[in-house]
C-alpha cells in the first residue's frame, strides 16, 4: 500500500493519464465495448500494483506496459475468435500506439485551441454530432438542409481541424 502523499499522486497521475490509456486501448481494439473492458482492466490493475509504480518517475510508460499485458491477456483469452493478432504484431502495433498516445494530451490542447477558432455554426455541428450523438440525417433534418451537404460541411470541418491541430503541434515543438 502507498503512503497517503504517494496515493494521491497516484490517483492524480491516473487522472491525468487515463485519456491517453483509453486512447491506447481503442487504438488496439477494434470493439469499443472490449476496449472499454480493457481499460477498466487496466485501470484495476494499475491500482493493484500502485505500491509498485515509484513516483519519482514517469507514470504514463509504466501505466502502458501495464495496459500492454492486459491486451495481451485480453487477445489470448479472445483466441476462439476468427481474428487473432500474432503476438509480434500486436507488440509493433503496442509501440505505435504508445507514441501516438504520448502526443495525446498535445493533441487534445491543440485541438481546444482550434475549436476555439471555429465560428458557432460548426461548433454546433460538431457538438450536435460528436457530443448528443445526434445522426447526421436528424441534423440535417433539424436544419432544413440536404444530408449530403451536412455530410460535406462536416468532411470540411474535420480537415480543417486536423490541419489547424497539425499547425499547431509543429509550432509549439
Amino acid at each position: 500500500m502507498l503512503p497517503p502523499s504517494d496515493e494521491t499522486r497516484f490517483i492524480e497521475a491516473l487522472t491525468r493519464h487515463q485519456p491517453a490509456l483509453e486512447a491506447y486501448c481503442h487504438a488496439n481494439l477494434a470493439n469499443r465495448e472490449d476496449a472499454r473492458e480493457v481499460l477498466q482492466a487496466t485501470c484495476v490493475k494499475l491500482w493493484q500494483k500502485s505500491s509498485d509504480w515509484d513516483p519519482d518517475t514517469e507514470f504514463l510508460p509504466w501505466a502502458f506496459t501495464v495496459a500492454r499485458f492486459t491486451l495481451l491477456s485480453h487477445y489470448r483469452d479472445q483466441k476462439r475468435d476468427r481474428l487473432v493478432f500474432d503476438e509480434d504484431v500486436i507488440q509493433a502495433m503496442a509501440r505505435d500506439t504508445k507514441q501516438a498516445a504520448s502526443a495525446f494530451d498535445q493533441r487534445r490542447e491543440a485541438l481546444a485551441k482550434c475549436l476555439g477558432k471555429l465560428d458557432p455554426l460548426p461548433k454546433a455541428l460538431l457538438h450536435d454530432y460528436y457530443t448528443a450523438s445526434q445522426s447526421l440525417k436528424d441534423i440535417a433534418k433539424a436544419s432544413g438542409r440536404k444530408l449530403s451537404a451536412v455530410k460535406m460541411n462536416l468532411l470540411r470541418i474535420r480537415r480543417q481541424l486536423s490541419a489547424c491541430i497539425e499547425l499547431e503541434m509543429r509550432t509549439n515543438s
